[in-house]
């Protein structure tokens, strides 16, 4: 069956990094989706392994409708009965309309669910299990998704219950782990740390922690009778250094321990009080990457803050450095180009990622 994942538009790359490392097959990648192939037995290694998407859905259908008896029909047609169970209760989470005929959106999720539920012959009793349903509308084409990931999406990884202000999600951190090409075996810094997300998601992705601390939609579907959801322990415990965090908040440091010993690779990252402006420099080989403050989070003015910022470079020589902003033009800013640089969006806002070595 086609699946498709869901992540931040820009960073579609890093899903298709971890997707082909899983041995799927990529199908197609839009602006924010990835569409794969796969099996119904696959979901629930994606929903626990994926580190860079933020959904698992199931693409069921795709058809064209200009009225909604179109709609109805190419609702009707799909093979629902073989997922979704008769006592199933149809949640239509999201209706998308784009340059289509159909536009009423509270009209097409009810249509949506009608037919839906005549053709898995619901009785109209429901036991609670929920089957959340993506719509997409564009130029006439009608295309249908069941999530299997639930309510929260993938960056709710169970640990970060206390956060510094405007945190970097934690989808989008090991996206750009795995984007910015960290080998595992380099130390990875970040010298804005903050509650500890960039670091913490690099340890996670080196010792292969799977995300089953919460539970996801799929897991309450019957069809996962036929399927059994199997979970394998951490596959690389390690007590090594992975990766290290400073910053000049002693209180969110404090914040930062404790998100890493819920994720369980406290014994692999080091947080450390210390203000950028009084680092020195470092003349080992790390991979460098951070989530600078900016926009509301900057308290000082904007050059003053980008003019510390610069000694970055001369900070960490002989290291890879990845840093995220909105400054399109920071390497002019810098004086120094990058070697790669990407846009992405972060909360809404497009966001530059540049990488210098």
């Amino acid at each position: 069956m086609e699946f498709v994942a869901l992540c931040s538009s820009g960073l579609e790359g890093a899903v298709c990094i971890e997707l082909r490392k899983h041995g799927f097959k990529i199908k197609m990648v839009t602006a924010g989706h990835v569409h794969f192939l796969g099996k119904i037995e696959d979901i629930p290694l994606l929903n626990f392994s994926l580190n860079s998407a933020d959904r698992i859905l199931i693409h069921m259908t795709s058809f064209e409708a200009q009225d909604f008896d179109d709609l109805y029909n190419g609702v009707h047609s799909a093979q629902w009965q073989e997922i979704i169970h008769k006592k199933a209760n149809l949640v239509v989470e999201k209706v998308k309309v784009r340059n289509s005929r159909l536009s009423a959106t509270g009209a097409v999720a009810s249509v949506v669910k009608k037919a839906i539920y005549n053709k898995i012959k619901s009785d109209g009793k429901s036991d609670g299990t929920e089957y959340p349903l993506y719509v997409y509308l564009k130029n006439n084409v009608v295309s249908i998704m069941i999530d299997t990931t639930g309510k929260d999406a993938l960056n709710k990884r169970a640990y970060r219950i206390k956060t510094s202000v405007a945190p970097l999600r934690e989808t989008i951190a090991a996206a750009l782990i795995l984007l910015s090409q960290w080998d595992g075996k380099t130390i990875l810094v970040d010298p804005f740390c903050g509650s500890g997300t960039i670091p913490i998601e690099a340890a996670r992705i080196d010792l292969k922690i799977l995300n089953n601390k919460r539970q996801f939609a799929f897991q309450r579907w019957p069809i996962f009778d036929r399927y059994p959801i199997k979970t394998q322990g951490n596959v690389d415990m390690k007590d090594q250094i992975i990766a290290m965090g400073f910053d000049k908040d002693r209180r969110i440091l404090k914040i930062a321990n404790e998100n890493a010993q819920r994720a369980g690779v406290e014994k692999n990252v080091i947080f450390r009080h210390v203000f950028f402006e009084d680092l020195k420099s470092f003349k080992d080989q790390f991979h460098v990457i951070s989530n600078p403050p900016f926009g509301i989070r900057l308290k000082e003015g904007d050059s003053k803050f980008y003019r510390h910022l610069s000694k970055i470079i001369n900070l960490f020589p002989n290291s890879k450095i990845c840093l995220i902003t909105p400054k399109e033009d920071l390497e002019k800013l810098f004086a120094v180009k990058a070697k790669k640089k990407f846009r992405f969006q972060n909360s809404g806002i497009w966001t530059w990622c540049y990488i210098f070595e």
